[in-house]
């Protein structure tokens, strides 16, 4: 039999604290080359109306510590005219024993893609984040802000947030929920600009093609993380070339995702002249010791949170192992899922 977990059973079983700690175990793990970990790849073919993309996004990664592989599965319609069904994409995630081959479980996408977003961004928080930051400059008041945000404050004594999403309502309904959530001191303010100045940490958590802040307002001390992706078919910007020419550190999850996908954040930074690879480094080596991540509290750090297939197989092991403990989620038969082969 195989699990199946839905969204709900995700929230219900996995804490972020929890999501954190596996995250960075599969880093640790990956950078100790003990784990394999295969980039993202996009598919894109023509759909309807004329100017939509079908686009199909899949990755996978084993941890043999854990005992298992994962593969997952989106897919979207993207483009200014394209016909849209309620649900913004469709997704799953498999995990599977490296030992029999067998499927183990089948999780809804949304919520674990949520917190694995969230978890990469606290453990670059854990190692590039002054160790006494307390105030939080957010951008977005989406559903990825939310972890975004409880990522944070799991790992560093965070006191006040400012919070800034360009409809006045949003910012206010979001402060209110996640103050009472966190516990936290929450302020709405007018602008990209009162959200960034004087914050310890930036938090970048935008759908945004442009850039959504301009470097010059980060104080020394700084850390940012932004969370927009982009490839060679829908170049996406979140933060300008400023911020990259004033930070000491630019950390990613994956070096080799960024080349693959050319992101546009770091390759529009490196054609201006404001970055260089010899700046940038993979989080799971600073992890290990392998780079040296922040070494004064003045320094700017920069932090490209494009996700490893490695890191959802992480989430999705402690989900499954969680929900085997509660008695969560619902069996299904695992021949569904697979013919007999036949010598």
């Amino acid at each position: 039999m195989a699990l199946l977990l839905t969204d709900n059973d995700v929230q219900q079983l996995l804490t972020m604290t929890d999501a954190i700690d596996v995250a960075e175990l599969a880093l640790r793990e990956l950078h100790q080359d003990k784990a394999e970990n295969r980039p993202r790849h996009q598919f894109y073919a023509n759909s309807q109306p004329p100017d939509a993309l079908f686009m199909m996004r899949h990755f996978q990664g084993a941890i043999p510590k854990l005992g298992v592989m994962g593969l997952r599965v989106t897919t979207d319609v993207i483009g200014t005219g394209a016909h849209k069904p309620e649900l913004r994409s469709f997704g799953s995630f498999m995990l599977f024993d490296l030992n029999t081959a067998g499927l183990l479980a089948i999780f809804h996408d949304h919520e674990l893609q949520r917190m694995r977003v969230g978890a990469e961004t606290g453990v670059a928080a854990r190692y590039l984040a002054r160790a006494d930051a307390k105030t939080v400059g957010l951008l977005g008041a989406g559903y990825q802000a939310e972890t975004q945000l409880a990522a944070v404050c799991a790992v560093r004594p965070i006191e006040k947030v400012r919070v800034y999403s360009p409809t006045s309502s949003r910012r206010s309904d979001f402060a209110q929920r996640m103050s009472k959530q966190l516990g936290i001191s929450m302020t709405p303010v007018e602008s990209a600009r009162q959200a960034v100045e004087e914050a310890d940490l930036v938090l970048a958590s935008t759908n945004a093609s442009v850039p959504v802040l301009d470097g010059d307002w980060l104080k020394p001390g700084c850390h940012l993380t932004s969370i927009v992706n982009s490839d060679r078919k829908v170049p996406r910007r979140e933060l300008d070339n400023r911020t990259f020419a004033r930070a000491s550190l630019v950390g990613l999850g994956s070096i080799e995702q960024s080349k693959q996908d050319h992101a546009a954040d770091i390759f529009g930074a490196i054609d201006a002249g404001a970055l260089f690879w010899e700046w940038v480094c993979e989080i799971g080596d600073v992890i290990v010791g392998k780079a040296p991540g922040r070494t004064d509290d003045r320094q700017i750090t920069v932090y490209k949170n494009n996700g490893l297939a490695i890191e959802f197989v992480a989430l999705a092991w402690k989900t499954f192992m969680l929900a085997q403990q509660r008695s969560l989620g619902e069996q299904v038969p695992a021949h569904y899922f697979s013919g007999r082969r036949t010598k």
